[in-house]
């Protein structure tokens, strides 16, 4: 089924999420499974020893054993003339940005069984036409076309007006806490629907993700002495402790005490840690947005923003204006596929096909067919087969004598009509000597004897008026 696609190429974590074809339009985002155990998967290359690439989960562990082959945190290196050193190869980071959106983009294709229609990457709101010249060069490199890149502000308002009413001419704040840092903009819904950037900026203060991290996992070291920098495995140990207060980091979102290495630590205690830090993103976000008078929603999205504490200070400041958006480190790329949606229209359903007869397909052959002939019963007459019905021979039989009467007089030729007989007075005597004249030449002579009596008529009036009178002499 065709799909478009959209990628979020965070510092720490990869999301991506596409919109499958629904008939003429494309369906609402849906997020892709990059990780093994989550949604997304870590920004992570590793160049193995036999020169094969290795990216996410994968390429984590191994970066935990291995780290001078692995590279992290390159997405917001692009742009940077100094490149990276990854083992024994020199990469820029636009190079390992693409090798990333590259994996993604094979890894849907597989699983979907064709590549997307469109794609579309974020990126920070502060890069220029430079940077992204460069990681438009590095995906062609890539052999990875049909790209739009857009700016994270856009991609997270996009996801936001999916699902909530943005008028022409609104304006909406954005809180993005990611990994390295907070990324604060303002954009404004243009008449024809599509966002654009007001102003942005990016901190790099100890106000991200990672610096909680650190603050989690200085307070497990020093609760448990640390390790022992002599010991062969110190830095597989540390890097194994700094993964689990990671992971107790974000368990703390959910619940209000976790342990770490028989360290117990409180949800209380873990936002005391950061208040300050938050409380520095949010003044930020203040100074942000305070030209836009006319302000109608902030967007609270990022990884972190899942810590309880970040929405509590920034609802204190903005009150009902906030808006903590649903799984918000998806956000971005679910709005990146809602506009690869606009990108690549979905195609209308083809008519169906009208073949001539002289293009009609042949009639597939008939199949063979074995006939076994049947034993029919001898030939029988039509009045044999009647027998034993008497009833019905006699009515056929009527029938057929009725038909032929009546054909006999139909059929039977006109006669001419016969001369009427004399009458009995105009016969001369027997002993006359005179010959007997003749009624006419064709009548024959008959004798009284000879001629039956006939009953008186008007048929005999009428022979006698017309036969000539004689005397009695005979004149």
């Amino acid at each position: 089924m065709p799909y478009v696609l959209g990628i979020d190429v965070g510092t720490c974590r990869t999301a991506a999420a596409l919109c499958r074809q629904t008939g003429s339009t494309w369906g609402d985002p849906e997020a892709v499974q990059l990780g093994e155990r989550t949604t997304t998967a870590p920004t992570v290359v590793y160049f193995a020893p036999d020169g094969k690439v290795v990216v996410g989960d994968p390429a984590d562990r191994n970066a935990g054993s291995d780290p001078a082959n692995a590279a992290r945190d390159f997405a917001r290196r692009i742009g940077d003339e100094v490149p990276l050193m990854v083992g024994r190869e020199v990469c820029t980071a636009e190079t390992l940005a693409a090798v990333l959106i590259t994996w993604v983009v094979n890894e849907v294709s597989t699983a979907e069984g064709e590549p997307p229609k469109h794609l579309v990457v974020t990126h920070p709101a502060g890069w220029g036409n430079h940077r992204r010249r460069l990681l438009h060069r590095a995906l062609r490199q890539t052999k990875v076309d049909n790209v739009t890149l857009l700016a994270e502000p856009v991609a997270i308002s996009e996801s936001h007006a999916a699902t909530h009413d943005v008028q022409p001419g609104d304006a909406l704040g954005v809180y993005d806490l990611g990994a390295t840092g907070l990324a604060t903009a303002v954009v404004r819904r243009s008449p024809i629907g599509t966002f654009e950037v007001l102003n942005s900026a990016e901190s790099v203060d100890s106000n991200g993700g990672y610096s909680f991290d650190d603050v989690v996992f200085e307070y497990v070291r020093n609760a448990t002495g640390g390790v022992d920098p002599a010991d062969p495995d110190a830095w597989q140990k540390l890097s194994r402790l700094r993964g689990e207060c990671v992971a107790a980091k974000e368990f703390l979102s959910a619940s209000t005490e976790v342990t770490v290495h028989e360290v117990v630590l409180t949800r209380v205690e873990f936002e005391e840690m950061i208040r300050t830090s938050v409380q520095a993103g949010i003044e930020e976000l203040l100074r942000i947005i305070r030209p836009a008078a006319d302000l109608k929603t902030v967007l609270v999205t990022g990884g972190s923003a899942r810590i309880p504490l970040v929405g509590e200070l920034i609802r204190e400041e903005l009150r009902d204006r906030t808006v903590i958006t649903p799984e918000p480190e998806l956000a971005c790329a679910r709005g990146a596929a809602i506009v690869a949606g606009r990108m690549a229209p979905a195609p209308q359903a083809a008519p169906a096909l009208v073949r001539s007869p002289d293009e009609a397909p042949p009639a597939p052959a008939r199949p063979s067919i074995e006939i076994t002939p049947l034993e029919l019963p001898p030939p029988r007459s039509a009045l044999r087969a009647l027998t034993g019905k008497p009833k019905l021979v006699g009515g056929l039989s009527a029938l057929v004598l009725a038909a032929g009467v009546g054909l006999t007089f139909y059929l039977k030729p006109d006669e001419p009509p016969k001369p009427p007989a004399p009458d009995s007075s105009a016969v001369a005597p027997v002993n006359n000597s005179k010959p007997t004249p003749l009624s006419s030449p064709t009548t024959p002579a008959v004798t009284p004897s000879s001629v039956p009596p006939q009953p008186k008529s008007s048929s005999s009036k009428s022979a006698r008026s017309s036969t000539p009178k004689t005397g009695e002499d005979g004149r």
